[in-house]
Formats: structure tokens, sequence, C-alpha cells
């Protein structure tokens, strides 16, 4: 009796193909849309959850800023151990520490190696973290100083084997061996690392007195968690307000559970760039909207196919089939294109998961088996659309007497288009309010992109990885560097245009201690600001005569608001337990994203060559690989074995958008599959409306109707619901967007444009749709026309 039903089933698809390959296409976009942004949400949800402790461990965040400003967190935090912090706290089971070091370059052998991404942790960090060792040491990973802990990877790249316990490299000039190789770590670790070093062999990274340090509490089983956390936070705010307080800083902290670190941070995170929770259910969202539209598609097509199915229904009825079993039949064919459209989707989803994993910029890989929310998900997914997508049809086209269908009198006809023209309101809606949504995100990002920084990034060259024999020769390098002619500038700073500053206070000389505020710290050598094309407003610029003892600062013109002196230039502040002088204003410049207002800058000149780690240079060609060739050879002259890399400065600031354009490009393709599925839909439902009017037509034409007029009749109905589709969506489009500006504090203001051009795309396309049919339908000879009845 099944198999007899499947072929039924399977026959009555075949004889409609193109509303069933509509159907099924557009139920499989839908699931597949819903396949792949599962996967990605089951990703980004899954981070850190691979440590065993996980659901114990908590970040300790630091919170700062002067008394009437608003806290702003840290994920660093001041040093901390068992003895100064842990100890007097019971509930504490370990308290440990990484400080982030920059990348580092070894020597094995006789070979050398770069980019190995170093950081320092506290001996008991495998005690909190899940490190799997495969080779080495499985306890006490960190009891040796001159040992270390490296991936994998890193085991491979170095040694060629991982079975590299015990082995011997050479860094910072010191012979360091391997005390253990560990598995890589997950994708969805909040953190990475190459290399880790115990803090025990690296005492000067052990002791710094600011925020410094990234901080993890294992709470011990069975203790509870509220009060235990309001210890912790009570305590930990004490310390930052006795190193703090005194300068008139409001302190606080607040532990955040590992789990919520990478969607749920309120702080740019340096570790590894995290996610956000918004974007998330944005995603989410769009999944699900195309999926709806895709029913919606289903739901109409099928209700304006009852014409045809009225007679087979009404003969059933008559011989007396129940109700229940033609409800019963009709779910059962519905759930089967579902099923099918299933199999298409998951095939879909495995040819478009390489791309949309690129598009994600992440790895995204597809197991069916061993994931249940795949294994169990899509069969239930598959039976709850058919379901769903079947119900309303099913009911509809059952209630019917067989008296009535045989007379042709079948009330409640008015509330099924009623309701199919709702649907296809829906769907426009949904589409005019993507496509606009598009428009203003790309409008926003090329603001971002073009936007005057105040400063001039092109044709500005960073040079980093420099060995420290390349920094102490900074001097010579520069001196040869100019002499190259398309090279117009040389500085050198420790941190880069774009990214973040070390964070520091002054106060006034003279004022009280509680005046000390706190600024953004770039450390730059002379040519910085000529390099990068920062302007003066006032003052002098740092010169090669002040490196060695300089006790001048220069602030942007938001460090001199927030000072709140009228007469900044020359007057004398407090920093560093020294007194230094305000030699310079410039105007400000956007250094971080236009998500955040400029804020308060200052600027030091340094002495230790050692603190270099980017030499900008502000060139002029138009041969860019030649260029960069000679500056690599000035650098070699100095340390042949050193491999340097390089930036372009514009594309670390257009960079700093790469999330925005990924959720813009992604609502661009969703936009797009809406309106085909929306599309789709509406072919489908002007072919029964034609099919319906047939007689209509031919008549008309008789009685003198032109093919214009008759097209113009049957497309203004369409028009009418594209107009209310447009004003629904208008309101929608412009809350739902003007939220999402208000994140970046300098925007584009909402204009016309984007919902007009939105309105107008999707009238253009439905006239492309519609008006074929009924220019189609209307040119018939009205012979043909009214012989169709």
């Amino acid at each position: 009796m099944l198999w007899y039903k499947l072929k039924l089933s399977f026959r009555s698809l075949a004889k409609d193909k193109l509303n069933s390959i509509i159907n099924i296409f557009g139920l499989a976009v839908g699931m597949a849309a819903v396949i792949l942004i599962s996967i990605y949400v089951q990703h980004e949800l899954s981070y850190d959850k691979f440590n065993t402790k996980q659901e114990r461990i908590y970040k300790l965040i630091s919170l700062l800023n002067n008394a009437g400003e608003k806290l702003t967190p840290y994920e660093i935090g001041l040093r901390l151990t068992n003895e100064n912090f842990a100890s007097q706290i019971p509930e504490i089971e370990e308290i440990t520490q990484l400080y982030r070091g920059f990348t580092q370059n070894a020597k094995v052998n006789d070979q050398h190696f770069n980019g190995i991404r170093c950081h320092y942790v506290d001996t008991n960090f495998y005690k909190v973290f899940t490190l799997e060792p495969i080779s080495g040491q499985s306890t006490n990973l960190f009891s040796n100083p001159n040992g270390v802990v490296i991936n994998a990877s890193t085991a491979e790249k170095l040694f060629g084997t991982t079975n590299a316990a015990g082995k011997e490299l050479k860094m910072f000039g010191r012979l360091l061996t391997v005390n253990a190789v560990v598995k890589d770590l997950p994708l969805t670790s909040h953190y990475d690392f190459d290399m880790l070093l115990p803090f025990s062999g690296y005492p000067q990274h052990a002791g710094h007195q600011s925020l410094e340090y990234y901080t993890y509490i294992l709470v011990k089983q069975g203790v509870d968690r509220n009060s235990t956390i309001k210890k912790i936070e009570d305590k930990y705010t004490q310390m930052l307000d006795d190193r703090f307080g005194s300068y008139g800083e409001k302190t606080g902290a607040y532990l955040q559970r590992l789990s919520d670190i990478h969607l749920r941070s309120n702080y740019q995170q340096d570790l590894k760039h995290g996610g956000n929770i918004n974007t998330i259910y944005i995603h989410i969202l769009l999944a699900f909207l195309i999926l709806i539209i895709a029913i919606i598609n289903f739901i109409n097509i099928i209700t304006v196919q009852y014409d045809g199915k009225l007679n087979q229904i009404g003969i059933k009825k008559a011989i007396g089939a129940e109700r229940i079993d033609l409800v019963k039949d009709f779910l059962g064919r519905t759930t089967l294109m579902a099923a099918v459209a299933l199999l298409f989707g998951i095939i879909l989803a495995e040819v478009l998961m390489p791309f949309f994993g690129r598009l994600m910029n992440r790895e995204l890989p597809i197991d069916y088996l061993s994931n249940p929310l795949l294994f169990i998900g899509l069969p239930v997914m598959a039976l709850f659309v058919g379901l769903i997508s079947g119900l309303y049809p099913a009911i509809t086209i059952t209630r019917y007497t067989p008296a009535s269908i045989i007379k042709g009198k079948l009330p409640g006809n008015h509330d099924t288009n009623l309701l199919s023209r709702i649907l296809v309101i829906f769907q426009f809606s949904a589409s005019i309010v993507l496509i606009s949504a598009v428009i203003i995100s790309q409008q926003q990002i090329d603001y971002m992109k073009n936007a005057d920084l105040g400063f001039e990034p092109e044709q500005v060259i960073a040079i980093n990885n420099l060995s420290t024999s390349q920094k102490q020769a900074y001097s010579s390098i520069r001196q040869e560097l100019l002499k190259i002619p398309q090279i117009s500038s040389v500085g050198a700073s420790l941190h880069l245009p774009g990214g973040g500053g070390s964070g520091q206070i002054f106060r006034l000389y003279g004022t009280d201690i509680k005046n000390t505020k706190d600024y953004n710290e770039y450390r730059v050598r002379p040519g910085y600001f000529k390099t990068l094309g920062i302007q003066f407003v006032e003052g002098n610029t740092f010169t090669e005569s002040q490196v060695e003892n300089c006790k001048g600062i220069i602030l942007n013109e938001a460090a001199v608001k927030y000072l709140n002196v009228d007469d900044p230039l020359g007057r004398i502040v407090w920093f560093h337990e020294d007194k230094y002088e305000i030699q310079g204003i410039v105007k400000d410049f956007h250094y971080a994203s236009l998500q955040e207002k400029i804020a308060p800058l200052m600027f030091t000149c340094f002495s230790d060559n050692r603190n270099i780690q980017f030499v900008l240079l502000k060139v002029k060609t138009n041969n860019m690989t030649d260029l960069l060739n000679q500056i690599k050879e000035t650098f070699k002259k100095v340390d042949p074995e050193r491999v340097n890399f390089h930036l372009f400065i514009d594309d670390v600031c257009r960079d700093r958008y790469q999330q925005e354009e990924r959720s813009q490009i992604l609502t661009g393709y969703s936009s797009a599959l809406s309106i085909i599925l929306a599309l789709l839909g509406l072919y489908s439902l002007t072919l029964f409306m034609v099919q319906k009017r047939t007689k209509e037509i031919g008549i008309r034409k008789v009685t003198g109707a032109s093919i214009s007029q008759i097209s113009l009749l049957l497309f203004s109905n369409f028009i009418k619901w594209i107009a209310i589709a447009f004003a629904i969506s208008i309101p929608v489009s412009y809350y739902m967007m003007q939220h999402w500006l208000e994140q970046f504090a300098y925007h584009i203001a909402i204009g016309p444009l984007p919902f007009v051009f939105a309105g107008l795309l999707t009238t253009f396309f439905a006239l492309l749709v519609v008006g074929g049919q009924t220019w189609k339908a209307a040119g018939q000879n009205p012979v043909d026309s009214l012989r169709s009845e």
C-alpha cells in the first residue's frame, strides 16, 4: 500500500513538472541555507567547550575610568598569583595568567624559522586549560624554566616530526628544550599559540605593575557560584582601587564565562578575533527568512492548484473517502516533496560549503553522522516543513462537500485568495527590506573605507618582524633607505597606525593627583608624523636631538579637549614620575575604526631601539615589487638570515571592516535568493491566474481591448501588492538599519534612494515575470481562448 501511494505521489509530481520543480527547488534552497547557517552557528557557539573544565573557568575583566565616566572593560589585568590573590579565596581551585608575546624567530641547527607565536604562562596553565600532550611530559609541562611547550604543527615545522620532546632550539640568544608537544588547539578556541613559555624562565615578563595579563580562574566544584563570583570581583576591584584609585580612577571588575568570550565580549579581543552574538542572530534570521519564503511559495502554489484537484477530491468523497484520509494523503505528498527537497538541499549545501566557509572566514566541516544537529535535525526539519507547508492547503482543499464541488459553488474561496495575496505581499516586503539593507550597509562600508581619516595612509609601507640587530642598527638603516629615490620619509614606532596603543595616565603638573586622566599612547620616533601625513595644529614634531632623553609629548585635539585647558602648548605634565612638556598638538585623525569616536591620544618619543616594532616608509612608485625588494635588501645587509614582512597601512585601515563586509555580502546573497524565490512563486501564480481568466481575456479581445490594455489589467493586481509591500517594508527597513548604524560613531544618514531603488528593482523583475505571461495570454487568438473552457 505504501509503495502504491509513493508511486501515485511521484506520478502526480511528474504530471506538473514546472510547479514541482519550482516547489522542490525553493524548498531545497531554503533548506540548504538552514544547513549552512546551522553549521556556522553551531561552530560559533562551541567555542572553548573542548576544555574539560570549561563550565568552571572564568576570565577576569578589569573595569577602569575617571570618576564620572562610564567604566571601560579591559581583558587584561594586574599580575595575580596564588600568594597575592587565590589563597585568600578558598573557593578558587586555580588562578593562571597569560602574557601575550610577539611572534618570534627560532633556530634549529642551521635552519632559521620565523613567525612563531609565543605566549608566557604560569606553570599551572595546563591545570586550567586542556592541553593534550602527544610527546614528552604529560604533567608539570612548565617545570623547566628553559623548556617550552609547542603544538604539533610547530613541531612538524621545526623538527619534521611530532616526536620532538627533548629536542633543542635557539631563541632569544639562549638554548631551549622542548618539554612537551601538544595537539593543536581546535579552531573553536579563543586563544591560540605555537609555543608556550613559563614565567619562571622570563621574570622580566612576570613583574609588570600595570594591566598586562590575561587572567583565568578555575573555581572549585560544588561551591556557591554567585557568592564566589562576588568575592572574586570585590577582591580584585579593591586591588585595582589600591593601584589606581589615588589617581581619581573609578574601578570595577567582572567574571566572564569561558564559553561567552568569543561571542559576548564588549571589549576588543587581542588573542584572537572574536565574533558577535548579534551577527549570529542576523544570520539565523536570514536563513529562516529564506526558508519561510520557500514555504510560502509552496503554500501558494499548492493552494492555487486546487481547481485542478477538486473534481478528483469530489469523486473520492462521493464514493466514501473520509476527509482525514484525504488530508493524510495530501500531507504525505507534501512531506515526500520536502524529503526530495532535503536531498537536493544537502547536495546544494555540500557544493556551496567551501565558498560559504571562505565568506565567513571559517573552516566548517559537514559531518552528518556524528553531528546530532544534522543527523536528527535534518529529517525532523524535512518532516516539519512538509507538514507545515501542506497543512493549510490540505485543510482548505478537503473542506468542501461533494455536492458543492459538483455544482461549482465553493464557499470561502475569497479567504483562500486573500491568504495568497497576504503571503505574496510578505515575500515582496521581505525582498525589499533585504535589498534596501544591502544598499544601506554597502553605503556605510564605502563611507568608512573612503572617509577622510585625517592622515595619509596611502603609499605607506610598514616593515616588521625585525631582528635585534636590525633594531639596534635602525639609524643606519634609515639613512640607507632615504637614499632610495622612491622613499620620501622614514619613521618608526612601537604601535601600528590603526592598531591599539598603550594605556597611560598623566596630569597637569601641580594639580591634585585625583586630576590624573588616562590616554591612549603611541610610542614613535622622528619622521613618524611626516611619513603618515599627520598635520600639526601648533607646536613642533620630535627631532633626532630629543631621542636620547625626550621629555616632550604631543597630543591630538581630543586629548586637549579632555585635558580641559585653553593654552596647552608648553604646559608641564606629570608623567612617569617626571616632568614632561606638551610640545605639539596634532589634528584629530581616525587611528581606530569609525565605529569608535576619536579618543584622546598622546605621542611619546622613545630611545630604546628594542621597542621598534615597525619601520614606516612613505613611498612613491609605479613598481612596488622592485621597491620592496630594494627595501628588504637594505635590511638584509644588517641581518641576512632574517625574513622581514611588510604591510600597507591603507590595507590595515580597510581591513577593519571585514566583519561588516562579510555580513553585507551574506545579506546580498540572501536578498538575491529571496527575490528569486518570490519571483518563481509569482510566476506560478501568474500562470494559474492567466489560465483561470482565459475566457475573460478572449471576450475582452472580441469586444476591442488591445493587448497592452489586457496586460495592464492583469498586471494591475500585482502592482497593488508590490505597492502595499513597499509601504510595509520602508518603516521596517528604516528602523532596522537605523538601529544597525547606531553602532558606528560616524555613519551615513539614510536617504530615500535605497528604498526607491529596492522598490523599483522588485517592480521591474515582477513586471518581467508577470508581463511575459500576461502579454502571451493577451496575444492569444480569442477563438482559442473562448474554446479553453
